[in-house]
């Protein structure tokens, strides 16, 4: 694997401090031979889920974030309305022009690709072997084992959130960078763009991609 120092994948992660453990890298994909010589000036981002209202709030943060690494970040929800759907998304014709207007050279997304829900099983208190000499008397027996009768198992559901992001050259059009993420049950969007910007950068280090 080639090792060098990317730039452009530091702006990317957003350096942050705070990890959240509910987080976790699926998959990954680095285009070695389109990587550029230098890093990119301005970034135009995209972010896309069914929520307007939150697309823009993150796309905020991420700009917040570049724009603190010395870097032009230029929202997508500046140039497009918040009342975006699958049957009136934005023709790439506007998006086109969006980018050229704002002067940027890279574009990146977020996309929430899936939401599921997952179930488990908590088992309930463990039952230990028998001791006689510790049973005393009736009460000694009943006052021990009476929390663990009434302390059965019970099942738990929460949502996983399927997020990939992707780092685009606005000259080649090609793609660049794209990393696929698992969260659980993030606990809001504040929480959540903390631990996954400080993910991402542990990642491109282990991948040797950034000192």
């Amino acid at each position: 694997m080639m090792k060098r120092t990317f730039p452009l994948v530091v702006l990317l992660a957003v350096l942050i401090s705070g990890c959240s453990p509910t987080q976790k890298i699926t998959g990954s994909w680095i285009n070695h031979e389109a990587l550029p010589k230098g890093p990119y000036k301005s970034i135009f981002i995209l972010v896309i889920s069914q929520n307007n209202a939150a697309n823009s709030t993150v796309e905020s943060m991420l700009a917040k974030k570049l724009e603190s690494r010395g870097r032009t970040a230029v929202k997508s929800s500046d140039f497009f309305p918040l009342n975006i759907t699958a049957a009136k998304r934005v023709a790439k014709e506007k998006i086109d022009e969006a980018i050229k207007k704002s002067g940027c050279d890279a574009v990146m997304t977020v996309a929430l690709l899936d939401v599921k829900t997952e179930q488990h099983y908590t088992p309930g208190t463990v039952y230990y072997p028998v001791n006689y000499g510790f049973y005393g008397s009736y009460y000694g027996y009943y006052n021990f084992y009476y929390p663990q009768v009434y302390s059965p198992g019970y099942y738990t559901e929460e949502k996983v959130y399927y997020i990939e992001s992707n780092f685009y050259d606005v000259a080649s059009d090609k793609l660049i960078w794209s990393v696929q993420s698992e969260t659980y049950e993030p606990s809001g969007l504040k929480s959540w763009f903390q631990g996954y910007s400080y993910m991402l950068i542990n990642h491109l280090k282990k991948e040797g991609l950034i000192k």
